[in-house]
């Protein structure tokens, strides 16, 4: 999905318009950033519409708050055979107790949103199964689920669009809005990210996460082997990496690889974005999901 980036004082006078009157509770669980991305996605579409969108990961939420809610969004992925992502897990421990009322969620309007890949036979079940534990505890799903598939021809974002028309279409019927409502109808969704020049107190404080944080490792790919047959659809590889320290892992943990761009691929990069002249400006880089 496309991203704007606007300066500080564009942002600024992107706030003059009218501010949303409607809370909306987006949750998300993902392992490797998709459902984070669809959820911002969200987000800054409601905005469209007069209703705020507070962005949270599933672990970063109190699910004791939930009661308390007035419309709640989940963007869940599925990982491997229908498991939940990690995030998700303590909420949906809590959710399966036995002890729970029926009715504990009377009255809370939610939706779902999944993410997972057809060529599984548990797609999307993570979105399915948590669906279905809301509705038995008593919560109303105002709007179908949303499945996306990684196998859909326009990937994601061939579900993902189009179900997120139809979920602002149920918003704006529990809000009364008149039909083809919107705040400011020649004004696009704020940025997902504004990126003002840093301050000396930024670049003081700046930290190199592969310095910083002891869940990152260098490493060379040693092995890049393709194990499906070059006639099939499937490109499934086989690496293997060369680390320069010592890694240890669970099974089941995701390894998530950032690639390291070659310096005359990124000057190439400069030269046809015109950015030579910028490219050694510190930059801050915010989320703006609300736009605020």
């Amino acid at each position: 999905m496309p991203e704007q980036t606007v300066s500080h004082d564009e942002l600024d006078h992107t706030n003059d318009e009218e501010e949303p009157c409607k809370e909306l509770l987006i949750l998300y669980a993902t392992e490797t950033g998709n459902a984070q991305d669809c959820a911002d996605y969200i987000a800054r579409q409601c905005r469209r519409i007069g209703f705020h969108g507070r962005v949270l990961s599933v672990d970063a939420y109190s699910p004791i708050d939930l009661i308390e809610e007035p419309l709640v969004l989940f963007v869940v992925s599925t990982t491997g055979s229908g498991v939940e992502p990690r995030a998700m897990t303590a909420l949906w421990n809590i959710l399966l107790r036995s002890n729970l009322p029926g009715d504990l969620f009377e009255g809370l309007p939610f939706a779902v949103f999944g993410l997972g890949d057809t060529s599984y036979e548990k797609f999307c079940w993570a979105a399915k199964m948590l669906s279905r534990r809301m509705e038995s505890l008593g919560a109303t799903e105002i709007c179908e689920r949303g499945e996306a598939d990684e196998q859909h021809p326009l990937g994601i974002e061939g579900t993902l669009e189009p179900w997120t028309a139809q979920f602002l279409k149920v918003l704006s019927q529990l809000a009364q809005q008149p039909e083809g409502y919107e705040v400011a109808s020649s004004a696009t969704p704020p940025p997902r990210v504004v990126l003002p020049a840093a301050s000396s107190t930024d670049l003081k404080n700046a930290k190199d996460p592969m310095d910083n944080d002891s869940r990152y490792h260098r490493a060379k790919v040693s092995v890049n082997k393709r194990m499906t047959a070059q006639d099939w659809y499937q490109d499934v590889r086989h690496l293997e990496f060369d680390f320069e320290d010592d890694v240890k892992h669970d099974p089941g943990d995701v390894a998530v690889i950032h690639p390291i761009a070659e310096a005359e691929d990124v000057q190439s990069f400069l030269d046809l974005m015109k950015w030579s002249d910028k490219a050694d400006t510190p930059l801050t880089i915010r989320r703006n999901v609300t736009g605020k």
